[in-house]
């Protein structure tokens, strides 16, 4: 029969017990039938996995811990892009539902003047038609004769209005009067 830690330590081991060699203390008889401290190896052994235990246990805790961490973490990545766009469409919502206020601020009934509303209501419903004239169709038609007199075609030599610059030159086209000068080069100031 194998005693517990809380047996063993509540024993007294100075404890009188009857043995095969005699009345004697518990420690003592537990020594002898054993061959070491019966007790204290049982206390050792228990301690020992315990520990173990206690190890495995820490070491799968902080495993599933890390697994929670990360997907709190992701869930609240994902919570927060979810708040961005969710914050987006109340944007535009609120946008549009501005624009569509705007517009009807805009389409006000317009009200029109008694006489034509008059009008409308004595008259009878006319079919619309197209009011424009047509086009050019290209067709030959007769125009009635000018009264302006026209020009002649014949080449006069009056200059006309032009200036007397721009005038065509008189034959033969006179020479340039002045000199000329060449135009100025580039001067290196290094020596070679």
């Amino acid at each position: 029969m194998t005693q517990t830690l809380e047996q063993i330590m509540h024993n007294n081991p100075f404890e009188l017990v009857d043995s095969p060699w005699g009345r004697m203390e518990s420690w003592r008889a537990s020594t002898m039938a054993c061959g070491t401290m019966g007790a204290l190896a049982q206390v050792y052994e228990i301690v020992r996995n315990d520990a173990a235990e206690l190890q495995e246990k820490t070491v799968a805790f902080d495993a599933k811990k890390a697994s929670v961490l990360r997907t709190v973490n992701k869930l609240l990545h994902f919570v927060s892009r979810v708040d961005a766009l969710t914050s987006r469409v109340d944007a535009l919502e609120a946008r549009r539902r501005a624009d569509e206020q705007a517009q009807r601020e805009f389409e006000e009934p317009i009200e029109l003047p008694r006489d034509i509303l008059e009008h409308q209501t004595l008259s009878h419903p006319q079919k619309i038609e197209d009011t424009t004239p047509p086009g050019p169709t290209g067709e030959l038609h007769s125009l009635p004769p000018s009264e302006a007199p026209e020009p002649s075609l014949e080449v006069e030599d009056e200059v006309g209005d032009l200036p007397e610059e721009l005038a065509d030159p008189p034959e033969p086209v006179p020479e340039p009067k002045g000199s000329v000068y060449p135009q100025p080069t580039a001067i290196s100031l290094n020596k070679e």
